[in-house]
């Protein structure tokens, strides 16, 4: 028998478990991004998971995802709301001018 100590690691070794914790923070970024472009993409689903995962999560870093999909979403609902404003605007500018007497 060796003189090391037992280590109390599973079934992986020492570098086995280094990879893992690596793929898994992998996966957890790509979710993440892609949280992120869904929030950016539907308004709605930046919002719902925003307070989804801020009122829901435990973790301090699931509600810092959580806040920024909902202050994505925020920003996205706004920017759609005044571009559909402008494209109202515009449209009924152009009816109105088709419709009044000109010079």
């Amino acid at each position: 028998m060796d003189n090391e100590p037992a280590r109390e690691t599973g079934f992986l070794e020492p570098r086995q478990l280094e990879r893992a914790a690596a793929l898994v923070d992998m996966i957890y970024l790509m979710q993440v991004t892609w949280l992120y472009v869904f929030s950016l993409i539907y308004p709605v689903i930046g919002l719902f998971f925003g307070i989804l995962l801020l009122t829901g999560s435990i973790s301090e870093k699931s509600k810092k995802v959580g806040r920024i999909c909902l202050i994505l979403g925020i920003i996205n609902t706004v920017l759609v709301v005044a571009m559909l404003g402008v494209v109202l605007a515009l449209g009924l500018a152009g009816a109105l001018g088709g419709v009044l007497p000109g010079d």
